[in-house]
């Protein structure tokens, strides 16, 4: 077993040849922010050609009747199981997914997956990468049938944190892929380390990245503003969005005029409004409800610092949380908390503060930033310079340093993946 951080260099013009395949699944059309959503168009600059597959669910339509959407969702499976379009060097297959209970999706759904999609898959794809835990059993069929030569498992979470009522069943299947893939692409350290443990082949570190332009945008649109703290994700009680809810009453004495911006939706979502009316700072934090991924560069030039305060937990120990890297991008400091790469991230930028989960370490964090000009300063410029070196572009070119690497493998050579030069 091996573990190696791929050396990144600047994209290039010679592709790696070939026919290669790529599972986003689900995630592909996630209306949240997904790592699957950007990491295929960087990574096809370097293909040849490049397959990509990504999910619709059985409905996807406007909110309707459940009759309405029974019936909708049965023509779509009979007439409309598979889409294709092609873009430049990306062909882009959607496949249908069924309506199924609980108990029977785990299994017959990648089956039934497999079955409509191989008519439209090539016979031999040299490397093929697939997202998530949820592919497992389809990543084992491309792989046994020979439908893919090399099989990468982009690990983009670890799952049974994410979803613990079903953690027994995430682990196993993420051990699938682990052990049929010939590597795997964490975006973490931690979860590099643990893939290792279970059996990888190869685990490489791929971390999440950023749309460095867009969200840098945000410092030359930003104006004058009272200050202000940001959080954007999902409203969860695990990520910890009450703690800055709790500190703004002392806050408010320190820094006046100071805000919240709080913006996601999420199971929490009613309780952290309850906290802020009952605490008497509605005035102060604002909801902004779901922000689509375009808006945010526009909502974050309104703040100062932004906010990552997770709850200690096993999946955050895991987590690559691409929060980060877009506050960064956009200039602003992070106090970050819950360990793992997120508390890493921040050491090595020197772009902000990783405190302890506690309400007197974060309105010291923030005061702290907020009463040296040159410490908040500082910490913007290092917030960018960090988040230059996470862009989209580059970890597109990580993954195909990678995808060579294992594509290197057939002539037994362990070198490290060649440089692709622009």
């Amino acid at each position: 077993m091996n573990s190696y951080e791929p050396e990144m260099t600047s994209p290039g013009t010679e592709y790696l040849s070939g026919d290669y395949l790529f599972v986003a699944g689900s995630d592909l059309y996630n209306r949240l922010n997904q790592p699957s959503q950007h990491m295929p168009y960087h990574l096809a600059r370097h293909l040849e050609r490049l397959d990509l597959v990504g999910y619709a669910r059985f409905y996807d339509g406007p909110p309707a009747p459940a009759w309405q959407r029974l019936k909708q969702g049965m023509r779509n499976v009979l007439s409309h199981r598979i889409s294709i379009y092609e873009e430049g060097r990306i062909r882009t297959i959607k496949a249908r997914r069924l309506l199924l209970p609980g108990s029977l999706d785990p299994l017959v759904q990648d089956l039934w997956l497999y079955m409509i999609l191989r008519p439209h898959l090539k016979r031999g794809y040299h490397v093929g990468i697939v997202d998530g835990p949820e592919s497992a059993l389809l990543a084992l069929l491309l792989k046994k049938t020979g439908r893919v030569g090399f099989l990468i498992y982009y690990d983009i979470d670890y799952y049974p944190g994410v979803s613990p009522q079903w953690s027994g069943l995430l682990s196993r299947r993420e051990q699938i892929c682990c052990k049929v893939a010939d590597a795997v692409a964490s975006v973490s350290r931690p979860l590099a380390a643990l893939r290792e443990q279970q059996g990888a082949k190869l685990a490489a570190v791929v971390p999440n990245g950023v749309d460095f332009a867009s969200f840098h945008a945000a410092n030359l649109i930003r104006k004058e503003h009272p200050p202000t703290l940001i959080y954007t994700g999902s409203l969860d009680a695990r990520w910890g969005v009450d703690l800055s809810i709790r500190a703004m009453p002392l806050l408010r004495r320190q820094i006046p005029g100071i805000r919240l911006l709080i913006a996601g939706r999420g199971r929490a979502e009613q309780e952290l409004h309850q906290l802020a009316l009952s605490l008497g700072v509605n005035d102060c934090v604002c909801f902004e409800g779901f922000v689509p991924y375009p808006d945010l560069p526009n909502l974050l030039a309104q703040a100062d610092i932004g906010v990552a305060t997770s709850r200690q937990n096993i999946f955050r120990q895991y987590a690559s949380p691409l929060k980060i890297v877009e506050y960064m991008a956009a200039g602003l400091p992070v106090i970050c908390s819950g360990g793992g790469e997120a508390e890493q991230m921040i050491e090595e930028s020197r772009a902000g503060t990783n405190i302890p989960f506690e309400l007197e370490a974060f309105a010291e964090a923030v005061q702290s930033l907020w009463a040296t000009a040159g410490r908040m300063s500082a910490a913007r410029e290092a917030a960018i310079n960090y988040a230059r070196s996470r862009s989209w572009e580059q970890m597109g070119t990580l993954m195909a340093q990678l995808v060579s690497r294992v594509a290197g493998m057939a002539n037994g050579s362990q070198a490290v993946a060649p440089t692709i030069e622009s």
